[in-house]
């Protein structure tokens, strides 16, 4: 069988870990032994980066919003009919490429929409609405996010998967400080970095010996950049590719996320596996996904109580004190991609 897979998020050179998620669920696939190919809709100029064993093809860069949807349809449908249409993500485009799919090929070809992130409140966008409802397939990468689109109808989760850390990627307890990480795009209003700097400001006048390393970018990097240049104790990696960052999780004790709000948090996930304690907002995905996994500690705060999180940071234990690694065999990619071949067997394709 052969599936078409159609992305909004797919790594480049420019953002190694864009769509690092989405990357994974598709190498499961090709691993269990699915021909695939995916159409890549990021609308940026950077070309995607290949993948082996899959053909990774972008759509002609065209301008948001309806006027480009005819181009991104038929970067689509000129690939003939494949066994299996996947979209990853919804909206308006996703919800015309269903309904051109059906006209062109027919209701028996199989439709199936995952959501890996969605932060939208209120009722769903019309597109995202439609693009589910003309899926023969929900699913999501978590029960926080799937619930969201429950009204629908059935949403089954399929998580993000990651392989297992290798021998030198472990956490070592230390002597020193404590060493804090905190991982995600630059964009202050989704992941609390400005709070985050503030009360490590009060956290560094007493713990000199402990140290705050940021990994990302993003839109907000113009405001963010000198805070951390006037943030003692404080660096900035910008983005690593996700070997790099495996690497760098095991030189850290604490993985540390505040956010308003998170679909999955894979990054929880692959740091209790290198050994790091988690601190962590309840901001949905993560308690959705992990629910009471030894070494991850949800703080009763919001995302900007910098007074809590400076009580949190000033409680986390020393890097001395051993952390065992946990085992999250559930997000291993064969498990990942049976979860896939169950849900595509479940309306009639042949595996």
């Amino acid at each position: 069988m052969n599936l078409i897979h159609v992305v909004r998020m797919w790594p480049d050179e420019g953002d190694p870990q864009l769509g690092s998620f989405v990357r994974s669920h598709i190498a499961a696939l090709r691993d269990a032994g699915l021909q695939q190919r995916v159409v890549v809709w990021s609308g940026r100029d950077e070309p995607p980066l290949p993948l082996d064993g899959v053909d990774v093809v972008a759509s002609p860069n065209v301008p948001p919003g309806p006027k480009g949807w005819n181009a991104k349809v038929r970067s689509v449908l000129t690939l003939g009919r494949p066994d299996v249409l996947h979209v990853h993500g919804s909206g308006g485009d996703t919800a015309y490429l269903l309904v051109r799919s059906i006209m062109q090929w027919g209701q028996r070809t199989p439709r199936v929409v995952s959501e890996h992130q969605y932060f939208g409140n209120g009722a769903l966008p019309a597109g995202t609405l439609w693009t589910h409802r003309f899926a023969n397939v929900r699913t999501a990468v978590s029960p926080f996010l799937a619930e969201r689109f429950a009204s629908i109808g059935r949403v089954d989760v399929v998580p993000n998967c990651w392989d297992p850390p290798l021998a030198h990627q472990l956490r070592q307890p230390h002597l020193g400080g404590r060493r804090v990480l905190h991982v995600g795009d630059w964009v202050d209003a989704t992941k609390g970095i400005s709070p985050l700097l503030e009360a490590w400001q009060f956290h560094s006048e007493h713990n000199p010996l402990d140290h705050l390393t940021l990994v990302g970018d993003g839109v907000d990097r113009s405001l963010l950049e000198p805070r951390v240049r006037a943030t003692p104790n404080c660096s900035w990696l910008g983005r690593l590719a996700p070997n790099d960052l495996a690497d760098e999780m095991g030189r850290h004790d604490v993985l540390v996320v505040n956010s308003p709000r998170e679909t999955f948090s894979m990054v929880v996930g692959q740091a209790r596996e290198r050994g790091l304690l988690v601190l962590s907002t309840r901001c949905g995905g993560p308690e959705s996904a992990y629910g009471d996994l030894n070494g991850i500690t949800y703080r009763s705060g919001t995302f900007n109580d910098v007074a809590n999180l400076n009580q949190a940071l000033h409680a986390l234990p020393h890097p001395s004190e051993p952390t065992a690694p946990a085992e999250l065999r559930a997000f291993r990619p064969e498990s990942v991609s049976a979860l896939f071949i169950e849900r595509y067997r479940s309306v009639g394709v042949r595996i």
